[in-house]
């Protein structure tokens, strides 16, 4: 699905793989998510993820900026939904009678779109895959510059409303060994830790 670390190196890609009628590799990759949950809970999600950082950065363009509200707190709840649909249920569904369906990594996730669709579009040499596109490099497309736009106005839209993977670690956060803790003492309730 264009996406350059699909297979080895993206946590749900590696994982909605593993789903399959004799596949014991599903222990290994939700062991490894669960380690990583308990140690680092969502700081991965600032830390390391790529596309945190893209839209860190498209989030400093100079604009009116939504700010949280009971709607995008109700919106939050997507990414649960996202996880369990996306992540479980169909990739688990597929598996069981066919090969194993990269749900997420195929029908809502942009990274894909954004580090490998377009790179190989961008390449000249590459003008045969034009014939190629149909209406999923089109929904995803929208979608991921939706995303884009949206970032500049909503900080972290991608990883607040829609990642599953920010949705799992998130629920770790809590007992992870590292993080941001919030020392009530001293706190000011100045926002910075919401932005």
């Amino acid at each position: 699905y264009s996406c350059p670390g699909a297979v080895g190196a993206c946590p749900l890609g590696s994982l909605q793989g593993t789903f399959s009628k004799n596949h014991s590799a599903v222990f290994y990759v939700v062991g490894i998510l669960l380690l990583y949950a308990l140690m680092f809970g969502r700081m991965i999600c600032g830390w390391l993820c790529p596309f945190g950082l893209v839209q860190d950065l498209l989030h400093k363009v100079p604009s009116p900026k939504v700010k949280k509200s009971p709607v995008t707190r109700l919106l939050s709840l997507l990414k649960y939904a996202i996880l369990v649909l996306f992540v479980f249920i169909v990739p688990i569904a597929y598996g069981l009678r066919h090969e194993p369906l990269p749900a997420f990594c195929k029908y809502i996730c942009p990274a894909g779109t954004l580090e490998g669709g377009l790179g190989l579009l961008s390449n000249a040499v590459n003008e045969s895959y034009f014939s190629m596109l149909g209406p999923l490099f089109t929904w995803k497309f929208l979608l991921m510059v939706s995303i884009i736009v949206g970032s500049v106005f909503i900080f972290r839209l991608f990883c607040r409303f829609i990642c599953p993977l920010g949705a799992l670690y998130g629920l770790f956060n809590k007992v992870s060994l590292f993080g941001i803790k919030l020392d009530k003492g001293k706190c000011t309730d100045c926002g910075m830790c919401q932005a």
